[in-house]
């Protein structure tokens, strides 16, 4: 048996113990809306002063996190695996956003559900025999996903339209009589209402046991403008209602009191002012990090992070000279990261170590131009620990209490809950189900 072969086994195992683990208890719902908002911050929902009435309300009526730990590196692909399969990065292998190759060749972004070593809440779901529906959720492409419109770099494609249709669900625009349109790909706003109105058609039409949601928007104006930027408030006031449409398309299509709803994020934002080109540092070091060949140290740039690859894991002379120049550049500019520590994160499998960017700082990627370079922006993919990562948690419905507010849980902890809700387990996780927020 090949070791893919093994793989596969292992994990539909698994999947199939993690239904057994609760099949005796009566589920506390059937229904499940999971929501992740790209780039949610607490203070969206905490503060009054963003415009965001429907996340409030869902607050009073239901339970909620003033803060969420995310995964490292704290960017949206590593998040949304975990949040569905509950482990961190090096147990379900999407590493990154993007795979990195060490031939320094183009790659893909880690989009198939194949990219995925461990079992997604849609794997349990199904599994027990409930149906279940996705939009735009990473790592979903070729998933066994009863109603699927999976998430790819379509704004990057000529032939987005054709993608689209090609990977989604043979039939499902027709028969929810939504059309996709050309222009919405290079249009993030215009993208985020397609998505809203799919996912409310799939609740009025086919009415799954779970739905996923992912919505870009609020990531896309952070970045752009960073954490005050003036287009925010307009987001997530689009962001609001889109939320507002589906719980009450839930509750035209009679299904509010069989369902729970869970809004989360994959991590915060954190403003930039200034840019270290960590691959300069590695070429001038004599390592050619700046060269696709030859090379013998190279930073896979994460944003607010960096992992350092060396091209012969036995090279450790290499590994010593990177981790030398990189620290005699530091400052107060970053930090290092060590690969015990890594290992304890779950995270960058196959890096000798990384790199965390200071307060004010982030990594580039340029070369030839200097170490450092001013810009301003917003980004993450910082450490977990950094306050200014923390996402957001809202959970309301049928089996969930009203008025309990926790301090922080894990991002890990979100897919055992949701599962949980559903009437299933997910043993062996990183995370936990949260039982304090439950009836």
């Amino acid at each position: 048996m090949t070791r893919r072969r093994l793989l596969v086994a292992a994990i539909a195992l698994t999947v199939l113990a993690g239904c057994a683990h609760l099949a005796a208890a009566p589920p506390s719902t059937r229904h499940l809306v999971l929501i992740s908002l790209d780039g949610l911050r607490p203070a969206f929902y905490l503060d009054d002063s963003y415009p965001a009435p429907t996340l409030r309300a869902l607050v009073k009526s239901g339970s909620h996190a003033r803060g969420v730990t995310p995964v490292f590196p704290s960017i949206t692909y590593p998040g949304h695996a975990s949040i569905v399969t509950g482990v961190r990065p090096a147990r379900h292998g999407v590493l990154f956003n993007i795979i990195w190759t060490p031939t320094g060749d183009a790659s893909r972004w880690y989009e198939e559900a194949a990219d995925l070593r461990a079992p997604a809440l849609w794997d349990v779901a199904r599994a027990a025999g409930l149906t279940t529906a996705a939009v735009s959720w990473p790592s979903t492409l070729g998933a066994r996903i009863d109603w699927l419109v999976p998430e790819r770099d379509y704004y990057q494609r000529a032939d987005a339209l054709s993608l689209l249709r090609q990977a989604t669900t043979p039939g499902l625009f027709e028969r929810l009589g939504v059309a996709p349109q050309p222009a919405m790909f290079r249009n993030v706003v215009e993208w985020d209402d397609f998505l809203a109105r799919t996912a409310a058609a799939i609740i009025r039409g086919v009415r799954p046991n779970l739905l996923l949601l992912h919505l870009v928007e609020l990531d896309f104006y952070q970045h752009r403008g960073g954490t005050s930027a003036p287009e925010i408030g307009p987001a997530l006031t689009r962001i609001d209602g889109h939320v507002g449409m589906l719980v009450a398309t839930l509750r035209e299509a009679g299904l509010a009191a069989d369902t729970a709803i869970i809004v989360t994020g994959d991590h915060g934002f954190q403003d930039v002012e200034r840019t270290v080109h960590v691959n300069e540092i590695l070429a001038q070091a004599g390592l050619g990090g700046c060269q696709a060949a030859p090379w013998r140290a190279t930073a896979y740039v994460t944003g607010g992070s960096a992992a350092i690859f060396i091209k012969d894991p036995a090279d450790t002379a290499s590994a010593a000279t990177a981790e030398g120049a990189l620290r005699r550049e530091a400052r107060d500019r970053y930090t290092i990261v060590s690969r015990a520590q890594l290992d304890e994160l779950g995270a960058m499998t196959g890096a000798a170590f990384a790199v965390d960017a200071a307060s004010g700082y982030a990594f580039g990627t340029q070369c030839g131009q200097g170490l450092e370079s001013t810009t301003r922006y917003g980004t993450h993919g910082f450490l977990p620990s950094r306050p200014t990562m923390s996402t957001g948690f809202i959970a309301v419905g049928p089996g969930i209490r009203a008025g309990v507010a926790l301090d922080r849980i894990g991002l890990v902890d979100v897919g055992p809950t949701a599962a949980r809700l559903l009437g299933l387990g997910m043993p062996g996780v990183d995370g936990r189900v949260i039982t304090e927020i439950l009836k």
